[in-house]
């Protein structure tokens, strides 16, 4: 089994991380732990046709 540990970049507006640093104090988790909670729990949605910024 692998050990290697991948890093992400995230690009946050003052609200977002505003938003991120609450959810992460709340929880008692780190930032980083908090986002991969949130990518764990995400629910994907059915590509949408006429979404024009995946074009």
């Amino acid at each position: 089994m692998s050990t290697k540990k991948n890093r992400l970049n995230v690009s946050l507006d003052p609200i977002e991380r505003e938003k991120l640093e609450k959810l992460a104090a709340e929880s008692g988790l780190s930032l980083s732990r908090t986002i991969a909670q949130l990518i764990r729990k995400a629910k994907r949605k059915p590509k949408d046709e006429e979404d024009p910024i995946d074009t």
